[in-house]
């Protein structure tokens, strides 16, 4: 859940993906894909995150900035807890086909 001025701002969905690199052809290597909805309704395009995972910190510290925009800014980051978090996929229309 995003939030800033103490408000629901938006939230950032999550899927871990994985794939094949010729850099590495014996190794399945991990991305995270992100995919924010901000409280307006407005689905932003997915994007990824590889090692040294990157914006997974910043999640993880409490905090997670968008750079583009009319939602451009810092906003307080908090994870929701499994259940809750599949409940507001629901909420939102959030389906793997999205990211």
């Amino acid at each position: 859940m995003l939030r800033r001025d103490g408000e629901v701002a938006g939230h950032v969905a999550t899927t871990l993906g994985t794939f094949w690199s010729p850099a590495r052809p014996l190794t399945i290597q991990q991305c995270v894909w992100f995919l924010v909805v901000w409280a307006d309704g407005v689905k932003e395009p997915p994007f990824e995150d590889y090692a040294p995972w990157t914006a997974v910190e910043e999640i993880r510290a409490g905090t997670f900035a968008w750079e583009d925009g009319p939602h451009r800014g810092t906003y307080a980051a908090t994870w929701l807890p499994r259940a809750q978090g599949e409940a507001r996929w629901a909420e939102l229309g959030i389906t793997l086909d999205d990211f």
